[in-house]
């Protein structure tokens, strides 16, 4: 028969370390649930005890250090997208100088993430980062929108002649097919009507796009089509700054097509034109108004 100096003994010393390392490893648990947002944490219990949620279980509201990576890169496509609406909406002008504590306290962020967006949009051309000087939205400069479109009425209209010289019917069909969707997309953005929708402007390139694409030189079809980039700003400027909202623009395309389908360049040329300076004239009036007001 075993006597109680047969059962072996645990030495205190040794009982001790035990505990605290069991404390340690529930600890950094707790931790590690709290940190990727487990809803619920459960008390310790020591050996033997039973384990109950309490109502102080629950995990507080993550701080900010604790904030999932994906909300900060959220946030920052949240104030990319406002800016860039703004800017291209006319809400902030043309010319305007971006301080980071205007827009930080505008858009409600960080610094950071304010200038993140800036450089994207300063990759895109709508934002102009001058050394010393910061951020400022690009400026509507009257000479250069002139010199830009008579570039295009020039180089575009031989492209445009050449295509529709050289025109099948599979061209004719892609045209049609472009002119449609055009015409079927609303022009101004669900949220924001001054704003002009992706949507239509990506319809309206693909339209033009379609309008040259007979064009035999590739060179002179990309130049071409280069300079359509480059006058994208002013495009959608046209509406929002240069409140040219009165025009029949889908009239304008229809009278276009109407015109490469009859084989008609010179007409063709002569609508391309006047499509293309009405912008122009628009925005140039409001640089005007604006420099001498």
């Amino acid at each position: 028969m075993q006597t109680h100096r047969d059962i072996p003994t645990v030495d205190p010393l040794l009982g001790a370390v035990r505990r605290l390392f069991y404390r340690r490893i529930f600890d950094m648990s707790r931790k590690f649930r709290y940190c990727i947002g487990f809803p619920k944490v459960l008390d310790y219990a020591p050996m033997g005890g039973t384990t109950e949620e309490t109502p102080t279980s629950r995990a507080e509201p993550q701080p900010a250090r604790h904030r999932s990576p994906l909300a900060a890169i959220t946030r920052t496509e949240q104030v990319y997208s406002q800016l860039r609406s703004d800017i291209l909406s006319g809400r902030v002008l043309p010319g305007t100088k971006l301080r980071f504590a205007d827009l930080t306290e505008r858009y409600e962020c960080s610094t950071s993430v304010v200038r993140e967006g800036l450089t994207r949009l300063a990759e895109q051309g709508l934002v102009l980062s001058e050394p010393q000087h910061g951020f400022r939205v690009m400026p509507v400069s009257a000479d250069d929108l002139d010199d830009l479109t008579t570039a295009r009425c020039v180089l575009e209209g031989l492209v445009l002649r050449m295509s529709i010289e050289n025109g099948d019917i599979a061209w004719e069909s892609e045209v049609v097919a472009a002119h449609h969707a055009l015409d079927r997309t609303p022009m101004e953005s669900a949220g924001d009507p001054a704003l002009m929708s992706e949507d239509w402007t990506l319809a309206h390139s693909r339209f033009h796009t379609a309008l040259l694409a007979a064009c035999p030189n590739q060179r002179l079809r990309m130049m071409a089509l280069s300079l359509r980039d480059a006058a994208e700003l002013y495009r959608r400027w046209s509406r929002p700054i240069g409140h040219d909202d009165h025009r029949d623009v889908r009239g304008e395309h229809r009278a276009l097509v109407d015109a490469a389908l009859r084989g008609d360049a010179t007409e063709a040329v002569r609508l391309l034109e006047e499509h293309l300076r009405r912008t122009t004239r628009a925005l140039g009036a409001r640089q005007r108004a604006m420099s001498t007001g």
